[in-house]
């Protein structure tokens, strides 16, 4: 289970107006920001002091151990850069991946996978709805996940359904025995790389797992 600090921005500023949302996307972004110090605590510190005149704002900033919420999940933050009513802006969980030198990427970009996980399971938001910050305004965001850094996209998605197929395990019960092995298929990929990723998240998590191929 993850865990979520809240810091949240002061209501009624510019980053915070109050404005209610009901989620239907989630928006992944990385900040930009490379400097030592720049993980996910400074940036909610920068959203409730001198970043509060700004029109400008995330609810969750992820580093390599931490996740903090700044704007409650059911208000609106600024983020998608599509616009005042923009379905980016005013429909969508932002998550920003931090990139300070001493924050893991790697571990940064697995907890918002996690985090991604997470929200679509509350809020029944599909896969299909997990999109980039450049889906909505073009930009080159999320950057290290678009440059292949730790992974690309398509790994990155898989690595959030192996998150959320795990948190949807079924209750233990009581299996009689039987001399039927049978097997369950938790996901297809057209690509080696994505199927190895998945593999390997799931195997991560204690789930026996492998890769076939098949034509088709």
């Amino acid at each position: 289970m993850i865990t979520i600090t809240d810091l949240h921005a002061r209501p009624g500023t510019p980053a915070r107006p109050g404005r209610a949302m009901t989620p239907q996307y989630i928006t992944i972004h990385n900040t930009a920001n490379t400097n030592r110090g720049a993980g996910a605590v400074s940036h909610a510190k920068y959203l409730r002091g001198a970043g509060a005149k700004n029109t400008v704002s995330y609810h969750f900033a992820v580093d390599d151990h931490a996740i903090v919420r700044i704007i409650p999940e059911n208000e609106h933050a600024w983020h998608a850069g599509d616009g005042a009513n923009g379905t980016g802006n005013r429909k969508s969980l932002a998550i920003e991946i931090c990139e300070n030198p001493e924050s893991s990427l790697a571990a940064a970009t697995e907890n918002a996978a996690e985090l991604t996980a997470d929200l679509m399971r509350r809020y029944h938001i599909p896969l299909a709805n997990v999109v980039q910050h450049n889906h909505w305004s073009g930009k080159n965001c999320p950057r290290r996940i678009r440059a292949g850094e730790p992974y690309g996209w398509d790994t990155f998605l898989a690595h959030v359904k192996a998150h959320y197929d795990g948190a949807a395990a079924p209750e233990n019960r009581p299996v009689p025995p039987s001399d039927t092995l049978y097997t369950v298929q938790t996901g297809a990929f057209r690509s080696k790389e994505n199927a190895d990723a998945y593999a390997a998240s799931l195997k991560a998590k204690g789930v026996d797992a492998f890769v076939s191929a098949k034509k088709g």
